[in-house]
C-alpha cells in the first residue's frame, strides 16, 4: 500500500511539471515575433512614431523603361511567372474574398500613377496575390501568402517570387523583382490565427525609390466610419488592377471590416485612404472575406494595423 502512494505521488508531481513547463511555453509564446523564411526571428522594437509617411516617388519621363531594362536581366517578366503558376488562386484558410451585391470594382488604368504603381502584382509557387511597397524594396502582403499557416506548414519557396509594380494586363512597367527573404509572424506560421495574418517580402531591387510607397498608421481609437479604398490583383480578372471603396463598417482589436468588393488574388491588398500628415495611408492589410456568423458573414475583413503590426513593419523595412 506504501508503495502505490508512493508511486501516485511521483506520478503526480511529474503531471504537476509537465503542466508547470506547458503554461510556461504559452507564456513564452509570442504571436507578434517576425519568423523569417530564412529561419531568424525577428523581435521588433517600439517605433516611437503612430504613422510611416507615405511617399510618390521620383519617376520621371523615360524612368519606367529604364528600370524596366535595369531589372529585366536579373528577374524573368511577370507575365512569364504568371505562366509557370498557371495563376492558381491562393485560398485562405477561412472564407474568401466576396463580391457583396452589385460588383463596385473599377479598373485603374493607367497603373503608371501614384498609388497604383506601388501596389505589386505577386506571383509564386501557390498562386497570385497583392502587395504594396512601404519603402524602396519591402512589400507588404498578406501572411498566407508567405506561409500556408498553422504548425507543419512551411514558407513558400522564396525563390518563386516574383513582384511587378502597377503591373498591368501584358504589361510589366517598371519590371518584375525577385525575393531575398519573406516574413510573417508567429502567430500565423505557428497556429494560423488570422489576427496575425500578414507579412512581407524583401526584394532583390530598390524599385520603390521610383514607383514611391504607401505610408501605414496605427491608433489605439475606432476606425469605423473612416473611408476604406483597396488595389489589387483579382483573381477572376486578366492580371488588371483594380479598385473597390467602402468604408469600414466595425472596428476591433485586430481586425477590420467592410463592403469592399474582393476576389481572391486580393489578399495582401492595402486598405488605405489619404491621411492628413501620411499621405496615401494603409490601416490594414486585406484578408478575408465573408465567413461564418455576423460580422464575419456581412462584411469582408483584413487585419488592422495595430501597435505590434506596425512596430513588425517598421522592423521589417529596416531590417538587412
Amino acid at each position: 500500500m506504501k508503495k502505490a502512494v508512493v508511486g501516485l505521488a511521483v506520478t503526480f508531481s511529474t503531471l504537476t511539471a509537465t503542466i508547470d513547463a506547458r503554461a510556461q511555453e504559452e507564456r513564452a509564446f509570442d504571436p507578434d515575433l517576425g519568423v523569417l523564411s530564412t529561419g531568424r526571428m525577428l523581435k521588433a522594437p517600439k517605433a516611437a512614431r503612430t504613422f510611416s509617411p507615405s511617399s510618390p516617388g521620383r519617376v520621371v519621363p523615360g524612368q519606367a523603361l529604364d528600370a524596366l531594362a535595369n531589372f529585366k536581366a536579373r528577374s524573368e517578366s511577370a507575365a512569364e511567372a504568371a505562366a509557370k503558376t498557371h495563376l492558381k488562386p491562393v485560398t485562405a484558410p477561412v472564407g474568401r474574398e466576396t463580391i457583396i451585391g452589385a460588383d463596385t470594382r473599377t479598373r485603374v488604368s493607367p497603373t503608371t500613377s501614384y498609388p497604383a504603381r506601388a501596389t505589386v502584382l505577386i506571383t509564386f509557387s501557390d498562386g497570385r496575390c497583392t502587395g504594396w511597397l512601404i519603402n524602396a524594396n519591402t512589400v507588404v502582403t498578406a501572411g498566407h501568402c508567405i506561409h500556408p499557416g498553422g504548425s507543419g506548414g512551411a514558407f513558400y519557396p522564396t525563390s518563386s517570387y516574383r513582384v511587378s509594380p502597377g503591373y498591368n494586363g501584358t504589361s510589366a512597367p517598371y519590371g518584375s523583382c525577385t525575393a531575398r527573404w519573406t516574413v510573417t509572424t508567429n502567430g500565423w506560421a505557428a497556429n494560423g490565427d488570422d489576427r496575425y495574418d500578414y507579412g512581407a517580402i524583401r526584394l532583390n531591387c530598390q524599385i520603390g525609390r521610383t514607383t514611391g510607397w504607401y505610408g501605414f498608421f496605427w491608433t489605439a481609437t475606432t476606425l469605423t466610419g473612416l473611408p476604406t479604398v483597396i488595389n489589387g490583383y483579382p483573381g477572376d480578372k486578366p492580371l488588371t488592377q483594380w479598385r473597390s471603396t467602402d468604408l469600414v463598417r466595425l472596428t476591433q482589436a485586430q481586425r477590420l471590416f467592410y463592403q469592399n468588393d474582393t476576389t481572391g488574388g486580393m489578399s495582401g491588398s492595402p486598405v488605405y485612404y489619404n491621411r492628413s500628415g501620411c499621405g496615401v495611408c494603409a490601416m490594414a492589410v486585406h484578408t478575408y472575406g465573408l465567413y461564418g456568423s455576423p460580422p464575419f458573414s456581412t462584411n469582408n475583413h483584413g487585419t488592422r494595423i495595430t501597435r505590434a503590426v506596425y512596430d513588425n513593419l517598421v522592423a521589417w523595412q529596416n531590417a538587412p
